[in-house]
């Protein structure tokens, strides 16, 4: 195996921040919460992030929330469409420097964005499986409570490290990975998706309450 050739430690910058509600038991204080983080996330980086959303309806309300804000301060946020054309909306982010993104499992993989067009990826929520997914109940069914430990954390560690993914596209970018989901550091399974990331080490930020 060899090392990469993109010196992460140096490049990319991790922060997970700290004190906010679990979006699984609290779900309307944790959306409450993630408005002002995402605005003044958008605001330090003035614009060129890319936010990965789990969900329609939580992308949809935050863009309500958010954007009216941002415009406030000349900065341009585009939420991915129902139904929109994916490529189009890939090359605007790409064309327009300053502009920010909420997007869907579209944008998790396979998205290129190198230089300065992003500097900033936000993760909201850990990309698990909804339990109403067909194949995970199926698992279940066979495996009983191991099934999630054998099938879906891997699966979602691994879409996350896709996620991260998108902002270190070449050796010389640089930029911040913000994760929003306090499970990352409340429960068990939170170090091994921390230790799926490129980089070692990270920083807590505390949310202002």
């Amino acid at each position: 195996r060899l090392d990469s050739s993109y010196d992460f430690d140096a490049n990319m910058h991790i922060v997970v921040a700290e004190g906010m509600p679990d979006p699984s038991k609290q779900k309307d204080a944790y959306l409450e919460a993630l408005a002002p983080l995402l605005v003044d996330v958008h605001l330090a980086m003035e614009g060129s992030v890319l936010t990965l959303f789990t969900n329609r309806a939580e992308m949809e309300r935050m863009y309500e929330l958010v954007q009216p804000e941002l415009a406030q301060h000349g900065l341009e946020l585009t939420a991915q469409a129902r139904g929109g054309n994916v490529r189009r909306l890939r090359e605007h982010f790409i064309a327009e420097p300053s502009s920010s993104l909420f997007a869907l499992k579209s944008f998790w993989e396979g998205f290129d964005a190198r230089g300065d067009t992003l500097r900033c990826v936000v993760i909201p929520r850990l990309p698990f499986t909804p339990p109403t997914d067909p194949l995970s109940q199926e698992r279940r069914l066979r495996e009983g409570k191991d099934a999630w430990r054998n099938h879906d954390l891997p699966e979602s560690v691994l879409a996350m490290k896709q996620a991260a993914g998108r902002l270190i596209r070449s050796s010389t970018d640089t930029g911040v990975l913000v994760l929003a989901d306090p499970r990352l550091t409340t429960m068990w399974y939170g170090k091994i998706f921390l230790a799926s990331l490129p980089k070692r080490g990270h920083d807590r930020v505390p949310v202002p309450e």
